[in-house]
């Protein structure tokens, strides 16, 4: 197992299939140090690795990652989450496996067994004063192979 080798594997395929993208990094940044120019934005970091070995066979690693997804919307009378939610659609549409007639996993070019969304999709859009005409969403991503 390479867990680098993964995460890469990921945004390599999240960067290139979301279109629309405006700015795409591996570092995430606050969503105050975005610009609306630099909008849509996604950052995909690293997060918690989990393993569970099995007695006389590799062990079971499962690991975290989180998308997030910077929006703004510069007219007034739509709501950010008009445009957020065709992003997620488009993050949900790009991690679907390559062929499931064949796979129902989605395996990063086959790097892993699989690697899905599970777990709440954390949206926060437009709060007056705070984040005005923006769009934030917080999308889990797991992902699971062996070592």
């Amino acid at each position: 197992m390479n867990s680098e080798a993964i995460y890469q594997a990921l945004f390599d395929r999240l960067s290139t299939n979301v279109e629309g993208l405006v700015t795409v990094s591996r570092r995430l940044r606050h969503f105050n140090h975005v610009t609306p120019e630099q909008r849509p934005a996604m950052f995909i970091t690293q997060g918690n690795q989990q393993e569970v070995p099995e007695h006389g066979l590799n062990s079971k690693v499962e690991l975290a990652a989180e998308v997030y997804l910077y929006i703004h919307e510069a007219d007034r009378d739509k709501p950010p989450s008009s445009q957020m939610n065709v992003f997620i659609d488009r993050v949900r549409a790009a991690i679907q496996p390559d062929h499931p007639d064949v796979n129902e996993c989605q395996t990063l070019g086959g790097l892993v067994e699989h690697c899905w969304i599970e777990g709440t999709v954390e949206v926060y859009e437009a709060v007056e004063n705070m984040l005005d005409d923006q769009a934030i969403a917080i999308i889990p991503i797991r992902i699971l192979t062996t070592n």
